[in-house]
């Protein structure tokens, strides 16, 4: 085990990404060093921010209630952000090493990982400070175990989630859903689940047997963990799977040429850590209407152009940003398969099309809140679908940087240059021009049915507009190519 850590650590530092650019790795060092020292702070002067927030609450009920929140995102930002070291075990396959041993090694090598770090940045403070000057030994001790169970249980869990969870998008979806139920009954006061959380913690810290809970509930997550790893450790049982779901979307094909050519970007979106990172990312941020839409904020027209805009595109302009930088490894095969240009930029505009109209449609139940709500998105929607989309595509024929599609999501800028600023700028800024012309005389209500007529008027022409989009990927593709191919 001994030796298989010191080899971890040479493969960290050997890395060429260490080696690229060391002003890049002093800005990135600078920049954890910078969001370490924040949450500590956090966690030192966590008693006076919550005390100005529940100035009539007990301290440390308070604080472990909230633990119920960050220990619920926690979870989600391991899911799509942490990177499991499964891989690493591969090349000792065929070593004469034991198969428990390369197991339990990227299991235990996960244990300094910097979620951990950060989540005890947070922690750690408060407790000393706070909970050790307060309280007894026993409770102390009992309640820093038990939040340590639950870190352990987080960081274990997250294992099997990705194993089992990655593979069911629909049950990815479900959870978000029971999330934003939660944070929405937290939000109305329905019924306080960080407070029934803090009340089960705060008694088991009194009662210290009951300690044996959340330790055997960390065994029990790492021993899952340990299941899945060993059920799926072996090479060919991955190639098999990918073979088994290379079927998959062939309903597709009913729609030609375009359909396959939309069939090929669904199956890269899933089978890719980057874009699949974005459209978990995606789905979380479309509980941002739990957060929006309330009383106070139902006439407020700019608020709702824009929350309208960001739940029916936000997948969409995220993904859109690279519509071709996606394929930057396999760009070319479209230039030598002569597929009709055409062809290749409309199945891009239905791509982009569908996505919204799904963003859409998720987000319809908003509109038992208020019937504005689904006017102003369905209006948003037909903008995105008519103006959105072609400028987009315009803008990226101008984007020449290659993407790794295997690279995580999270803090990665690798294909982002100015052409997305620049993209992005007059995509969002129109509506809110066409808002403030309206709001100017004095009829702000009527802003978001301009924006769907601007919308349908560009649906209406999208032949014209798609053949422009084709000629300039005409003249710019070559230079894209000759981009894409430098890594």
């Amino acid at each position: 085990m001994y030796k298989l850590l010191i080899h971890q650590w040479k493969e960290k530092i050997r890395s060429p990404f260490w080696q690229k650019s060391i002003g890049l790795n002093i800005i990135l060092g600078i920049l954890g060093l910078y969001v370490m020292l924040n949450i500590l702070a956090i966690g030192y002067f966590a008693d006076k921010i919550i005390h100005e927030i529940y100035p009539d609450r007990d301290m440390v009920e308070a604080f472990t209630g909230l633990l119920f929140y960050f220990f619920a995102f926690d979870l989600i930002f391991r899911f799509l952000f942490q990177q499991l070291p499964t891989l690493s075990i591969q090349p000792y396959l065929t070593l004469p090493i034991r198969k428990s041993t390369l197991l339990h090694y990227p299991l235990l090598k996960t244990v300094p990982d910097i979620f951990n770090l950060l989540s005890l940045l947070l922690i750690l403070p408060f407790f000393i400070k706070i909970i050790c000057t307060t309280h007894t030994l026993i409770f102390s001790i009992v309640w820093i175990i038990t939040v340590l169970s639950l870190i352990v249980t987080n960081n274990y869990l997250n294992f099997s989630l990705k194993k089992y969870f990655s593979k069911r998008p629909l049950l990815i979806l479900l959870l978000l859903v029971i999330t934003g139920s939660f944070i929405y009954l937290e939000i109305t006061k329905v019924i306080s689940i960080a407070g029934v959380f803090s009340e089960a913690i705060l008694y088991q810290a009194n009662m210290p047997f009951l300690v044996i809970i959340p330790i055997a509930i960390a065994i029990l997550a790492y021993e899952l963990a340990y299941f899945l790893l060993k059920r799926n450790s072996y090479i060919e049982d991955s190639q098999n799977s990918k073979r088994a779901n290379a079927r998959s979307f062939l309903f597709l094909n009913h729609f030609g040429e375009t359909g396959n050519l939309m069939r090929v970007e669904v199956k890269m979106i899933l089978r890719n850590k980057r874009p699949k990172s974005l459209l978990y990312i995606s789905l979380i941020f479309l509980l941002y209407g739990f957060i929006f839409y309330q009383q106070k904020y139902l006439d407020n027209y700019m608020i709702l152009i824009f929350i309208g805009f960001f739940l029916t595109s936000m997948f969409a302009i995220n993904y859109g940003q690279f519509f071709f930088s996606w394929e930057s490894s396999f760009f070319e095969c479209y230039i030598v398969n002569q597929i009709p240009v055409l062809r290749y930029i409309r199945s891009k505009y239905l791509f982009f099309t569908l996505i919204c109209f799904v963003s859409f449609i998720v987000t319809l139940p908003y509109a038992l809140i208020s019937y504005k709500i689904a006017l102003i998105n369905a209006s948003l929607l037909v903008y995105n679908i008519g103006i959105s989309s072609f400028m987009m595509m315009f803008f990226c024929t101008f984007n020449t940087s290659r993407i790794d599609l295997g690279r995580s999501q999270f803090m990665n800028y690798q294909g982002t240059g100015v052409t997305q600023f620049l993209a992005v700028i007059p995509i969002m800024g129109f509506p809110f021009l066409i808002y403030f012309v309206f709001l100017i005389l004095g009829i702000p209500e009527y802003s978001f049915f301009a924006i769907g007529i601007i919308g349908i008027t560009a649906i209406a022409f999208n032949k014209y507009l798609l053949q422009m989009v084709a000629n300039q990927l005409v003249n710019r593709k070559y230079k894209m190519a000759a981009g894409f191919r430098q890594k």
